[in-house]
């Protein structure tokens, strides 16, 4: 049986998706990466081989999905980078070699040469990009080899009830974002897309291969869909990439409800603000009433003396530790 390599400590694990809630995190953490692999396999199709090609994984995290192909690393280059530094340095204690890592930014470039990579995959990464998701669409393309295909999953069909609240209509999506600004600790920006946006708008700069709405394994379930993208020989820029044809009707349909959208989530933070507001003078109001209270005032001189003792033994204790 082949030894199971280390698993990465669960700090590192959980940036990838919370393992919380599961009863075996190591077993969930495995099972994710699995299914990540076989639908990668499955979207490459049967007559795909790795031997003697480069392959990057965008957005690796701490390997959960690169764990999974060690093996094809021993007759093929797998490189890994991720924007985590925690990550990629376990990454490159552990699992490297076979495995080859590296770090990078927030916005391209990368360290890669043009023409780097017979494939990419990016699970689970422009779900959040926002401003950049054209300049790292192109930077991935730039490190393609030319022919090289790029795999990469979108939240649409099979995530709008869970992300967006609503049941899916696919003429009033495009590239909606959702929770914009939201910490990266909470999961950062949502972004939902439709097929018709990513042909229309991706399709500008690659060849759009295969295109499955739903059914990729993530930490959501198969909620996410997945696009298979050929490099070509187009030299689309990012002003073209996001050009909008607001005489496209969806195109229009789409950003009046992503107003709309954004919109129903400022009145919900105002609902929440107002909340927390209201607690937090119930608090302060309490508080009066009992600085103001018999005990006290009564108790101020022992508190005062508390004080007083506590700066004598931290004095004491600089001295000690001088």
């Amino acid at each position: 049986m082949p030894r199971v390599p280390p698993y990465p400590p669960p700090a590192l694990a959980n940036r990838v998706g919370s393992l919380e809630s599961a009863e075996d995190p190591c077993a969930y953490y495995e099972d994710l990466g699995r299914r990540a692999r076989a639908d990668i396999l499955g979207v490459l199709g049967p007559d795909w081989s790795f031997e003697g090609k480069s392959v990057l994984d965008f957005g690796c995290g701490a390997g959960r999905t690169l764990r999974h192909f060690l093996t094809e690393a021993e007759t093929a280059e797998f490189w890994g980078c991720d924007i985590d530094a925690e990550s990629i340095e376990w990454l490159e204690a552990n699992l490297s070699p076979p495995l080859r890592v590296f770090q990078n930014g927030p916005e391209p470039p990368l360290s890669a040469p043009d023409e780097s990579f017979d494939l990419i995959w990016a699970v689970s990464v422009f779900t959040h990009l926002v401003e950049t998701w054209s300049s790292w669409l192109l930077e991935l393309r730039r490190v393609l080899k030319p022919g090289g295909l790029l795999v990469a999953t979108f939240m649409g069909e099979g995530m709008s009830a869970t992300i967006a609240g609503e049941e899916w209509a696919e003429e009033r999506v495009g590239m909606n974002v959702l929770r914009y600004g939201q910490s990266w600790d909470l999961g950062g920006p949502m972004v939902l897309h439709s097929p018709w946006w990513i042909r229309e708008h991706w399709g500008r700069g690659f060849e759009v291969l295969e295109l499955q709405p739903h059914g990729f394994a993530t930490r959501a379930g198969d909620g996410q869909g997945v696009v298979l993208l050929k490099k070509n020989d187009s030299d689309a820029t990012r002003e073209e990439l996001e050009r909008i044809d607001l005489a496209y009707p969806r195109e229009a349909a789409a950003l009046r409800h992503n107003l709309d959208m954004v919109q129903a989530e400022v009145a919900d933070l105002r609902v929440a603000v107002d909340h927390f507001r209201g607690q937090a003078d119930t608090l302060r109001r309490q508080v009066e009433i009992f600085e103001g209270s018999r005990s006290w005032r009564l108790t101020e001189p022992l508190r005062r003396a508390t004080t007083r003792v506590r700066g004598v033994i931290g004095r004491r204790r600089g001295r000690y530790d001088a």
